[in-house]
């Protein structure tokens, strides 16, 4: 489908729901899919504040929708929509995709973890056993940390400034550390530099889930010394917006194996194409359309600027 001259009497449809949606890249990366397959499928944004999340979802499931992603603030509220959950998003509370089974029930998935791990993994990288540092205690971190102990990791570190107050991320571990009592999951404060750099010395795999690097952040980081990274570690920013950090350039520079937030950008958009067009999603065409996007924006604001 090259333009919406081309819908029919039979194009479907599929959606994300959120607020602000302005800058979302999920129409590019799901309409460009449909394009390079030939899909009769068209995806659609709606504004949709907290409030709003159920109504809409059912006046979307009532016109059919293939699948609905769902991004702040209606994660939550969309839990009530469905008829069962994936494990992940029961350990988080939350879900970012909606469609139906085989069966016609409406499942919930949070495929943000998922997403991430699959472009680790993507670079030949075997997670069983693996020793992990997160920085943060967000909902990003926390679907990460909750998706790597289902992918087998039983070494894992969470550093966060006032870790200690992270009511939600500790609630997630808890519930994590009753399911999976034999895994050593540990909770580091920032301020604690002499036990976040033990652990990140000895990590195999370091992600960063701050929102620190961009917007009005860019060119800082949380890695207070770069020489605490190891050679070959795996580190991964989930920041997209610049494609590269400051904290991705540290990595660099002690030869990690560095990989940026785009990866987990498409690679969840990968499993949520799976789930609701029951296709493979093109991901090198997605990669080098949504690139030329950032850098179209970027050339813009520079322009403006």
């Amino acid at each position: 489908m090259d333009s919406i001259t081309d819908i029919n009497g039979t194009t479907k449809f599929a959606a994300v729901i959120g607020q602000p949606l302005g800058h979302s890249l999920s129409p590019i990366i799901y309409n460009t899919s449909f394009k390079a397959q030939d899909v009769n499928m068209v995806y659609i944004a709606f504004e949709t504040g907290e409030a709003e999340t159920i109504e809409r979802i059912e006046h979307l499931k009532a016109l059919d929708v293939q699948g609905i992603n769902i991004t702040m603030p209606g994660k939550f509220a969309a839990m009530q929509t469905v008829d069962r959950l994936d494990a992940a998003s029961q350990y988080v509370n939350a879900v970012n995709m909606i469609t139906r089974d085989k069966n016609g029930q409406w499942v919930g998935y949070n495929t943000d973890g998922a997403g991430l791990w699959l472009a680790v993994k993507n670079r030949g990288v075997d997670l069983a056993g693996k020793r992990l540092v997160v920085y943060g205690s967000g909902a990003t971190s926390r679907i990460i940390i909750a998706q790597a102990v289902i992918e087998g990791m039983t070494d894992i570190s969470v550093v966060a400034r006032n870790i200690q107050d992270k009511d939600l991320l500790i609630q997630v571990c808890k519930a994590l550390r009753a399911d999976y009592p034999t895994i050593d999951l540990k909770l580091i404060d920032l301020s604690e530099q002499d036990q976040v750099a033990t652990a990140v010395r000895n990590a195999e795999i370091v992600i960063q889930s701050t929102s620190l690097g961009m917007a009005a952040s860019q060119g800082q980081s949380i890695l207070a010394d770069e020489h605490w990274l190891q050679a070959g570690t795996v580190v991964m920013d989930v920041i997209y917006e610049p494609m590269e950090t400051r904290f991705m350039q540290q990595a660099k520079a002690r030869d990690c194996v560095v990989i940026g937030g785009l990866d987990m950008l498409v690679y969840q958009a990968k499993l949520n194409y799976q789930l609701f067009a029951h296709k493979e999603m093109p991901v090198q065409v997605v990669f080098d359309t949504v690139k030329a996007q950032l850098l179209a924006q970027k050339s813009e604001l520079k322009q403006g600027g």
